[in-house]
């Protein structure tokens, strides 16, 4: 049950490549059935986080838009929505200090536990931040350097 006190969060739950993975509900703004098509600002989740050279593969590919504070349009190639699930604030832990900023800048800030699975958090703007910070300071981006 919700209360308007914001003590619980709806997350969109997915899974890519046999890891499960949740965002805040509010963070999308749309979602549709991925059509083959490419764009600049049409990413695919794996290559987000740098899942390396594994190959992944897509189930029914859903392509998520993040809703931005500003005109930007971001765009996430994620598998099939699992689930959409309400979890208490207070359920969610947060990583280790050891992990946290490696886990920050790969976008993901909790953790939270369903069914016996570990989902990870994500959060989209943070990664689009980290990869924008990236690829302005002449880096190259994290999900081309692996």
């Amino acid at each position: 049950m919700s209360d308007l006190g914001g003590s619980y969060l709806n997350l969109f739950l997915f899974s890519v490549g046999g890891v499960h993975f949740g965002i805040d509900a509010e963070q999308a703004c749309g979602m549709t059935p991925y059509a083959g098509e490419e764009a600049e600002d049409l990413f695919w989740f794996h290559k987000e986080l740098g899942f390396g050279s594994r190959p992944v593969t897509y189930v029914t590919p859903t392509v998520i838009t993040i809703r931005m504070p500003d005109a930007r349009s971001y765009r996430v190639i994620i598998d099939s929505l699992e689930d959409i699930a309400e979890f208490s604030r207070h359920d969610i832990r947060l990583f280790p200090q050891l992990l946290e900023p490696v886990a920050l800048r790969n976008g993901m800030w909790g953790i939270v536990v369903k069914d016996d699975r570990m989902i990870l958090l994500v959060d989209f703007e943070r990664l689009l931040r980290e990869r924008m910070d990236v690829t302005a300071h002449g880096e190259v981006p994290k999900h081309e350097d692996i």
